[in-house]
């Protein structure tokens, strides 16, 4: 009788248990992104002569800088002032503007009609603050000619 006890409890607790990874993935699965404008960007808003672009922030921050070495995500949005412009392609990259830290590449990939996603991440360096300038590269196609757009903004970073 204490066997068959002793066995039910042990199977109830092995049933009953879910590993703690899984549980973990089921919520940050879930969960989207929210992206905004960090206080410490020089501009959230870029217009240009084909239309208007907004690049927002997704990440671990503290008092508006994003965290080095946590990877967070770029979300670019192009709103055009004719329905003739579209962007064909985007890319850019990221590089220190306190310290030269080389050149990071950005790869965007095309989330909706107008929004674009790129995920990346900061190496931190020996400043506890440091400045970074995103360049972004945008290939508009327009009356069928295809245009070379460039512009930057500047944020900064704080080491973990």
């Amino acid at each position: 009788m204490i066997k068959r006890v002793i066995v039910f409890l042990f199977i109830f607790c092995l049933l009953s248990c879910e590993p703690v990874q899984h549980a973990q993935k089921k919520k940050t699965s879930s969960q989207k992104p929210v992206y905004s404008c960090l206080t410490s960007q020089s501009a959230c808003e870029v217009n240009t002569e084909f239309g208007r672009f907004t690049l927002l922030f997704s990440g671990k921050e503290s008092k508006g800088k994003l965290k080095t070495e946590l990877p967070f995500q770029l979300q670019l949005r192009f709103e055009p002032i004719s329905d003739k412009y579209q962007v064909a392609n985007t890319g850019g990259y990221l590089e220190g503007k306190t310290m030269f830290m080389g050149k990071i590449p950005i790869f965007f990939e095309q989330d909706n009609t107008n929004i674009w996603l790129a995920q990346t991440l900061l190496a931190s360096c020996s400043e506890e603050v440091m400045t970074w300038q995103l360049w972004i590269q945008v290939e508009i196609l327009a009356h069928d000619k295809k245009h070379q757009q460039e512009f930057f903004i500047d944020f900064d970073s704080v080491r973990l």
